[in-house]
């Protein structure tokens, strides 16, 4: 799923920088873990929520 073309998007460089980051930065929002701890083990429909969220907040996607 994750390879699928139905999960890839053309994004700016520095967006992708930018959500990189996001990733690997700790959060109060997933308990002190990164989003890539808090996300690994999770479902699909999970990790797809929380990387539309994120797409949408760095104004990549419009809600």
């Amino acid at each position: 799923m994750i390879e699928s073309s139905d999960n890839k998007i053309l994004i700016p460089r520095y967006k992708h920088w930018e959500i990189t980051a996001w990733y690997g930065t700790r959060s109060d929002k997933f308990g002190g873990l990164t989003p890539r701890e808090y996300l690994r083990g999770r479902s699909w429909e999970e990790r797809y929520r929380i990387g539309i969220e994120m797409l949408v907040e760095k104004g990549v996607l419009k809600q």
